[in-house]
């Protein structure tokens, strides 16, 4: 990977799976990470501490997608304050849920199906939505869906 010193980024889903091994990669390339989680928190917190002590900076930023109204606002509040002026350069939207009955179509409530689509589907929209206005020119947005 380039050396990323001196740009941002912002990893959703960052606390564990593939967001935390993205999030330790652009932290171990240079790059000032915001580790997003929505309850994880020790898990985002150890993800934080081994881009650290690989020599890299990070910061969490709870928000709970499809659950908190207000995530989207807690989200970038968070981020602002943790990137204390500098833009955003790199957003990779990896927040995602496949729990429920998966195989059981029969089974898959309204409530579930409107809480899916909305952290996997509408949440990356607006997320980007939302870092394109803290975004730098040449600033990039990377999609994960798994």
């Amino acid at each position: 990977m380039a050396d990323l010193t001196g740009k941002t980024a912002l990893v959703t889903g960052a606390s564990r799976g593939i967001g935390r091994a993205v999030a330790e990669r652009l932290g171990s390339s240079g790059a000032l990470v915001a580790v997003h989680y929505g309850r994880q928190e020790t898990a985002a917190k150890e993800t934080v501490a081994a881009i650290e002590a690989a020599g890299g900076k990070a910061f969490t930023i709870q928000a709970e997608f499809g659950v908190d109204a207000d995530a989207l606002d807690k989200l970038f509040t968070g981020l602002e304050a943790g990137l204390d002026g500098r833009p955003l350069d790199i957003l990779v939207n990896n927040a995602g849920i496949a729990n429920g009955p998966l195989g059981s179509l029969e089974l898959v409530t309204e409530e579930l199906f409107d809480k899916i689509f909305t952290i996997n589907a509408k949440t990356p929209l607006f997320v980007s939505q939302r870092a394109l206005k803290l975004m730098s020119d040449g600033g990039r947005i990377v999609n994960i869906s798994s």
